[in-house]
């Protein structure tokens, strides 16, 4: 089968496609044939080395897939059924035309979703759901999500307002107009100087990090969350009364179950800003690595 793998750390250069042994699963574990694979951050984070395995060189790349069962267990889906799930971390295989998934790990494709468009849900999509499953979100609350039209953040600000919360969101200047086509409340120019002159707000996301995560801690009222993904909680900004806690995405078949039921309602819609051929791995990482797509990136096989 072709897969991009990877013999070094280092840029994008080091990825190549190369042919490699269909995998056998195991026990609980389905064999699914590739459709689309998503791109996210963690992806050339991992490639560069700042993200560690167990397991030797070569390795493979990605974590999201979309395609179609054709190896499965008695209490899988069928062999030729539509699914869509995610890899564990920090175990990749997605960059490939075959790749082996728990069976608690994958979810019925959603109905009005391409290949391509579901491949770019699993891991952003339940890093967001986890996020504001980990702050308790609750209908009437305040959310403030950084970086909202990014992979994580478009989903985070759509599932916030599925489950009843008033969502504020920072992008640049080109997403403010999109960040009001998905339903947030107060779309906010993340190029301004000061943003202390919204409300304070009961939970802060933060796909961004650094001096982002350093300056969220006094937009919180007492009692509020901050989760952070990218990096660590940073003590050394820490407000007393205010919760820090960080999240790493999980495979979690269930949980895309639900997404994919708000997504065939229409109540959350999935970006892709590009769809690339599994050759163009490289191309779509470098893209990534800007931090200026909307949305997700998207491999096709």
């Amino acid at each position: 089968m072709r897969a991009v793998t990877f013999s070094r750390h280092g840029d994008e250069s080091v990825l190549e496609l190369t042919e490699q042994p269909v995998p056998a699963p195991a026990d609980g574990q389905l064999l699914i044939q590739v459709r689309a694979a998503g791109v996210n951050p963690v992806d050339w984070k991992f490639r560069e080395g700042a993200v560690g395995t167990d397991r030797p060189f070569p390795l493979g790349m990605g974590w999201d897939v979309a395609g179609t069962v054709v190896a499965t267990t008695a209490d899988g889906p069928a062999v030729g059924d539509e699914v869509y799930g995610m890899l564990p971390l920090p175990y990749a295989g997605a960059y490939q035309e075959f790749a082996v998934l728990s069976v608690s790990a994958v979810a019925p494709k959603p109905v009005e979703l391409s290949f391509a468009q579901a491949a770019a849900v699993p891991l952003a999509a339940l890093t967001a759901w986890q996020s504001l499953d980990a702050a308790q979100v609750t209908a009437g609350q305040r959310v403030l999500v950084h970086g909202g039209a990014g992979g994580v953040g478009h989903f985070a600000v759509q599932l916030a307002k599925a489950w009843g919360a008033h969502v504020a969101a920072t992008a640049s200047p080109r997403n403010l107009g999109f960040l009001r086509r998905l339903g947030v409340d107060e779309p906010l120019d993340r190029t301004a100087d000061d943003q202390r002159g919204i409300e304070p707000v009961d939970v802060v996301i933060d796909t961004v990090g650094g001096r982002t995560q350093q300056e969220s801690w006094r937009l919180l009222r007492p009692g509020g969350m901050l989760i952070t993904l990218p990096e660590p909680i940073d003590e050394t900004y820490r407000i007393p009364g205010i919760t820090g806690r960080r999240v790493i995405v999980a495979p979690d078949g269930e949980a895309l179950r639900h997404i994919g039921q708000l997504i065939d309602s229409g109540a959350v819609q999935v970006e892709v800003q590009d769809a690339l051929p599994l050759e163009k791995a490289a191309e779509a990482q470098l893209i990534s690595r800007t931090g200026q797509v909307r949305g997700k990136l998207v491999l096709t096989l």
